[in-house]
């Protein structure tokens, strides 16, 4: 034992103890190790899955319940489901970018003589324009903003979107990789405070699932969002007032640029949208239902009738009518209807309680189904307070003491919002009340029935329901403007309103005046054209038949489109001779899509004829017309593939190519490869990449004039660069003045979509302009540039006049 050394004893045992205990310890944790590190690697994947199944139980929760609530989000929920009749939405295909610098053609048809309108398309219907389908205008990349009138179907179109992005459907496009979040612009908390522009849309989503979901729905929306995976569809922008859609647009705008890669589809206005243009989205028209699409609704709806109403009505009921002979009786009643108006006439018809044959029976009869007479009083009430107080969402405070808003919301008329507020589900129906409201009562102040959709809307009805003849005299004695917007507002009324009314010669001669003047923009003109053809009056058919005698072609063209629209059978024999002997092309043309529109038997036979023996141009247009007849005229372009003329089959290859049938698509892969005729089987390929791949496609709106080609190439040619700013406004300013036609063209395209009033002047001005392509230009340019705001300035109007 050692003793003393720093006064301190060295214990000899209990250091060799210590280090035995020691050695023994390192020794257990050195052969224990691998086991602790594979319970932590254990414990770290049983927390990891627990997380991915806690976040994939959300996933599919969410999933099923926005499933669960788009199929309620229609006109018929009461009876039917959104998968039980939707009919495939499509977008109206914009016309093609005017690029100076182009070096491949332009797409070659006869539509060229029946432009897609932004704000009325009740021919595009008629003669199949060309559109894009929902997932077609996602490939584009660009946020949209689907526009159109009341009833028109873009409420149904988004929940159509999501419904299939929500099923990762194929039909969905780039949107079924995506996570669709549906809400309303009414639910919105504008006023909020939040760092986070994506806070207001986690809280609108909230209120659309269920409480345990809700919790959790906040960090999926963000991981989602931050990852670009977020499709955002917002719905009720055509219901707010212009007031009300700036703080949206600022609002999106932040949203956009704090969360770059996500996609925005919204459901707008077609005029009064200011700032949602510079926020990024594009506006473009909901495209009307063709033949095509109203025979397929109607099949749809009479499989579901038979399926799931029938077994629940009384043996005596209409509902035991076979669906063909409803189908066959209604299919020409509805060729111009909304999906909204159609829907209520087909629910008519198999119910059995049509009141008549004009929409405002056909609502009566809805109306009558699920509201009392105490209850359609309140809904009235509620309708006129709502285009009183001039605003989306109606604060439940301001309606009558004892509104059964539960009763209403369960019978579907109205939703509830946030901040204890309402609106209605379907505007056009609350429109429709208000105005019987106010035509058993007293009208309101004519300035609110004007610059708000729902308010033009109620004017309207109005117009159809009682006197609107001081309405209609103050919109005709206004200050007339480049536009003619009061004139077409009030050429809208007569759809619906009485064939007697007192106001109705005077609109028609105003109409019947401007589509006579051929110095006034084709696009004004063919807009009086898309409104007489559903003005219900006989002597529209005197004046299209008048206009085929005109010397002006654009006259005859637009004559033909109008009869054609009309269905008048007594002037085939015209449109024959127009056919076969007009010296235009596209009158020609024109002539061939009116003969298959009216589709009657000496109709097609002509359209034959000239499919067998016109010259080419003459036989391309008829097979693109025949494309319009679903019943005779696709037999005709199938027969015609059989043909020795190589011109025929070739013709009845483009033809085919716009039939939207997938046997069509099979027929033209068959025809690039077996025909032997090199010209026809690339007509064939040609066809088929269009339906593949279409030319037309959706452009964001051009906001940075010193990053467009063109306009930098032009200013190199002069020796002068572009800068960011005022001096691109000064180039294409100078465009304007000194450049091409075709560079003309491009720099009204560009100012239409500037958003901005520095050249209100100078395409006021090129209204009056001698070329009549500049003109027409002029003419959308300034219609854009109007459609987003309310009024003209007066210094716009006197350029113009």
């Amino acid at each position: 034992m050692l003793a003393g050394i720093f006064g301190w004893r060295f214990d000899w045992p209990e250091f060799v103890l210590g280090m035995l205990f020691g050695i023994l310890v390192a020794y257990g944790a050195h052969r224990l190790l691998p086991a602790l590190l594979s319970a932590g690697t254990w414990a770290q994947g049983r927390a990891k899955r627990a997380g991915e199944g806690f976040t994939a139980s959300a996933k599919d929760r969410y999933r099923e319940e926005l499933i669960r609530r788009v199929q309620t989000l229609h006109l018929a929920r009461a009876i039917l489901t959104l998968d039980d009749l939707a009919v495939p939405p499509r977008v109206l295909a914009p016309p093609p970018e005017a690029d100076p610098l182009r070096t491949d053609p332009l797409p070659e048809g006869s539509l060229a003589v029946l432009p897609n309108l932004p704000d009325v398309s009740v021919l595009s219907g008629v003669y199949r324009a060309p559109s894009l389908s929902l997932a077609e205008a996602l490939a584009d990349g660009v946020h949209f903003m689907l526009t159109g009138d009341f009833g028109t179907g873009k409420s149904t179109a988004l929940a159509y979107l999501a419904l299939h992005a929500a099923k990762r459907d194929a039909e969905a496009g780039l949107g079924a990789e995506m996570l669709p979040v549906l809400i309303h612009a009414g639910d919105l908390r504008l006023d909020r405070h939040s760092r986070d522009p994506l806070d207001l849309v986690i809280d609108a989503a909230e209120l659309t699932v269920s409480t345990g979901l809700a919790a959790r729905l906040g960090s999926y929306l963000k991981g989602h969002a931050k990852q670009g995976r977020l499709l955002l569809l917002l719905d009720g922008l055509d219901e707010v007032t212009e007031s009300e859609i700036v703080p949206v647009a600022a609002w999106l705008k932040t949203l956009l640029a704090a969360y770059p890669g996500n996609r925005i589809v919204a459901a707008g206005p077609a005029r009064g949208y200011d700032g949602l243009v510079e926020a990024g989205l594009a506006p473009v028209p909901l495209a009307p239902w063709t033949e095509h699409e109203h025979r397929l609704f109607l099949a749809r709806w009479g499989a579901a009738w038979q399926n799931y109403v029938l077994p629940s009505l009384p043996k005596n009921r209409i509902g035991e009518m076979d669906p063909a002979l409803i189908t066959g009786w209604l299919l020409g009643s509805i060729r111009t209807l909304t999906p909204l108006e159609a829907t209520l006439r087909v629910w008519a018809a198999y119910a059995g309680d049509a009141r008549g044959g004009m929409t405002a029976d056909c609502i009566e009869a809805y109306l009558a189904r699920f509201l009392s007479p105490d209850e359609r009083q309140v809904t009235e009430i509620v309708g006129m307070t709502w285009i009183k107080e001039r605003t989306g969402c109606l604060p439940e405070r301001v309606l009558p003491r004892g509104t059964p808003v539960g009763d209403l919301a369960e019978a579907g008329f109205l939703a509830r919002r946030f901040g204890a507020r309402v609106s209605f589900v379907h505007p056009a129906l609350g429109a429709y009340v208000a105005a019987r409201g106010f035509v058993q009562g007293q009208l309101p102040d004519p300035s609110l029935l004007e610059g708000w959709p729902p308010a033009e809307t109620c004017t309207h009805w109005i117009a159809a329901l009682g006197d609107a003849t001081a309405e209609a005299e103050r919109h005709l004695r206004a200050p007339e403007d480049p536009l003619s917007q009061h004139l077409l507002l009030c050429g809208k009324w007569l759809k619906d309103a009485p064939a007697k009314a007192a106001w109705r010669p005077y609109v028609l001669r105003g109409l019947a005046t401007t589509l006579n003047d051929v110095q006034r923009p084709y696009g004004l003109r063919l807009r009086m054209v898309h409104v007489l053809v559903v003005s219900r009056e006989p002597t529209v058919a005197i004046l299209f038949r008048r206009l085929l005698g005109s010397e002006a072609p654009s006259s005859r063209i637009l004559g033909a489109l109008g009869l054609g629209g009309l269905r008048d059978e007594e002037t085939v024999e015209l449109l024959t001779q127009m056919v076969e002997h007009d010296s235009e092309l596209l009158c020609r043309q024109a002539a061939c899509l009116a003969l298959a529109a009216i589709g009657t038997q000496p109709a097609l036979e002509s359209l034959g004829h000239a499919l067998l023996k016109g010259d080419e141009g003459v036989r391309l247009a008829a097979g693109e017309a025949l494309a319009c007849h679903p019943d005779e005229g696709y037999n005709m372009l199938k027969d015609a593939l059989e043909l020795d003329n190589m011109l025929t089959r070739r013709a009845a290859v483009f033809g085919l190519g716009r039939v939207p049938e997938p046997w069509a698509f099979e027929q033209l892969e068959k025809v690039q490869v077996d025909d032997g005729q090199w010209v026809v089987r690339g007509a064939a390929s040609e066809a088929v990449e269009r339906l593949k791949n279409p030319p037309w496609g959706l452009r964001a709106p051009t906001r940075d004039f010193s990053e467009v080609a063109w306009l930098v190439a032009y200013a190199a040619r002069e020796g002068l660069g572009v800068a960011p700013g005022r001096p691109a406004l000064e180039m294409t300013r100078r465009v304007l003045s000194n450049g091409t036609p075709e560079e003309r063209l491009a720099a009204l395209e560009a100012m239409a979509w500037s958003g901005s009033d520095e050249f209100n002047l100078e395409i006021a001005g090129s209204l009056r302009s001698d070329v009549a392509h500049v003109r027409d230009a002029a003419f959308e340019a300034l219609w854009r540039l109007r459609a987003a705001s309310a009024e003209l300035p007066a210094s716009v109007i006197a350029a113009s006049a």
